[in-house]
């Protein structure tokens, strides 16, 4: 699982693929930024 947060928004989702559009503000999926998880 990946974690994308919104550069509009601000919010996290956690899914496998990159979601089309954020479903807090609907920004763009260009605006979901895939953040780095820390090695376990």
């Amino acid at each position: 699982m990946a974690v994308y947060k919104c550069e509009e928004c601000g919010n996290s989702v956690e899914s496998r693929c990159k979601p089309g559009k954020c479903k807090s503000c609907g920004a763009l999926k260009d605006k979901l930024i895939k953040q780095e998880q820390p090695k376990k």
